[in-house]
Order: C-alpha cells, then sequence, then structure tokens
C-alpha cells in the first residue's frame, strides 16, 4: 500500500496538483484514515516520492556508459519530469545524493542542476542544446 500511495503522489506532482492527504486518498482510491498506516502526513508522503524520484534518477546516470551520458540522462530526466524534479530539490535538502551521482564533481553537478532547471522551464531548447555539448565538454572529467 506504501508503494501504491508514493505513485498517486507522485502523479499528484507530476501534474502539478496539491498533495494533500485527501487528494493522495483520491487519486489511490483509499481512504485517507488508512494513509496514516503509512505516512504521518502529506510531508512525509512528499518526501518519500523524493527518495523514489532520486532513485530513479540514480539508476539513469550510474547506469550510463560514460560522464557525458550520465550528463545527458540527468538532463533528460528534468526534461521529461520536470515538476517531479523541482519538488526533488524544493521539498527538503537533497541535493547531496545528486552531487554524489558525479563522484563528487561539484562543479559538473552544479552546472548540470543548472541546466537542468533551465531546461525543465525554458522552451529555449535550441539554445540550451548547444550550451549543453559546451558544459558536458568543459566540466567532464575522465572515468
Amino acid at each position: 500500500m506504501r508503494q501504491l500511495i508514493v505513485a498517486a503522489a507522485t502523479a499528484l506532482v507530476d501534474r502539478d496538483d496539491a498533495v494533500t492527504l485527501r487528494a493522495v486518498s483520491r487519486e489511490a482510491d483509499l481512504p485517507t484514515s488508512s494513509i496514516y498506516q503509512h505516512f504521518p502526513d502529506a510531508p512525509a508522503i512528499l518526501l518519500a516520492v523524493c527518495h523514489k524520484a532520486f532513485a530513479e534518477l540514480s539508476a539513469v546516470v550510474l547506469g550510463a556508459p560514460d560522464v557525458r551520458t550520465a550528463g545527458l540522462a540527468y538532463l533528460d530526466f528534468a526534461v521529461r519530469h520536470p515538476r517531479r524534479y523541482r519538488v526533488m530539490f524544493g521539498a527538503a535538502d537533497l541535493a547531496e545524493p545528486a552531487v554524489r551521482l558525479f563522484e563528487g564533481n561539484t562543479a559538473l553537478w552544479l552546472g548540470l542542476h543548472g541546466l537542468a532547471h533551465q531546461r525543465a522551464s525554458s522552451r529555449r531548447t535550441a539554445q540550451l542544446s548547444a550550451v549543453t555539448t559546451r558544459l558536458l565538454t568543459s566540466l567532464e572529467v575522465s572515468p
């Protein structure tokens, strides 16, 4: 049931709907009272959504064969899930796991994070594609 609750909350986040206990219970088709057995409140559910999203992000980044592909996977995740990406870095201080994805290369992560934010919230993808290549080339490290 915990996975069902997190999936329902993720769907709400992806639609940019408020994550409340009632909204989650409607989305999951569960009585609101049953959610309390798994989560004390809505912020706890949102935190679980963030942890699940970081696990998904980690899988695509760590599964990449090289740093460049990992960077592109990171950016692609932010573009495909812009609201989820925004919540991941706004709901709690969870930046540390993202920095670790790039083996402590904070400059690379900061560049990717800034670019991911811009790509997720901007329609200027053509201009940002050129920036992506320059950013990855200038900050790339050898594995």
